[in-house]
Order: structure tokens, then sequence, then C-alpha cells
């Protein structure tokens, strides 16, 4: 099954490129029901896996379950839970990666706009809605 999740993981990177060049320039919040997947170039895609192995996967996990001592301890969500993925919208989540959130740090002087960016699409792309989801 881990293969099966890792090649849906890169599908789901590939399948949605225009993602950013076809997003509206609204300031508008997109509604949780409309959250889209991202897919990226292979060389960004690689960038984004090295930025959330770097600032995130200690807490939420290489493989975005938050199942670490770290993320169990301080409550990461499961950001292969498809209604986790429903309920918070990309400005939310870029808005938390900028400000930090609870235990979480800020990565907004850290991190370029562009760089959090491949982060959200990174977290993007760990939505599984085949399988079982923990709680979170």
């Amino acid at each position: 099954m881990r293969l099966v999740h890792r090649l849906a993981l890169i599908s789901a990177l590939l399948l949605s490129i225009g993602y950013f060049v076809n997003q509206p320039r609204s300031t508008a919040q997109t509604p949780p029901s409309t959250t889209r997947v991202v897919a990226l170039p292979a060389n960004k895609a690689k960038q984004a896996k090295t930025f959330f192995k770097q600032h995130c996967a200690k807490c939420h996990g290489a493989d975005g379950r938050g199942e670490t001592n770290d993320g169990e301890i301080l409550g990461a969500p499961n950001f292969t839970d498809s209604a986790w993925q429903d309920r918070y919208n990309d400005r939310r989540l870029i808005t938390s990666i900028n400000h930090g959130r609870g235990d979480m740090p800020s990565f907004e002087k850290k991190l370029s706009q562009d760089q959090i960016k491949l982060l959200l699409s990174y977290v993007r792309a760990f939505r599984n809605d085949d399988e079982p989801q923990r709680s979170h």
C-alpha cells in the first residue's frame, strides 16, 4: 500500500500543474469544498519535498500523518485526511505557515512566499480519499 500511496502522491503533484498559473487573483477565501491539489514539475516537487523534510517532517512526519513523537504530543494534523484537507482552504494554510499556529513556528522570515506555496502544494498532495483516517 505504501507504493500506491507514493504513486498517488506523485500523480497528484503532476496532474494539477496549472494551479498557480490559473489561480484567481481575488482576495476572497476559497470555500473549503473547493480545495484544489497542486501539481508541480519534478524539480519543484523535489524542492518542496526538501523544504517539507527540513521544516515540517519532525512534527508532521515524512508521510504527512503527524504520527511522530513531536506530532503526537503537539496534535499535528493528519494531512492525508480528506476531511481535514476540505476543512482548511489554501489561504488559511498559507497564513498558518507564515505566522505559525499553536506550537508551530512562523516561517515567514525563514522561507520566501514561493517556497511557502511549494509547501502548500506538497501538503495538499498528501490528501488520500481511499484509506481510513485517524482522528485529529
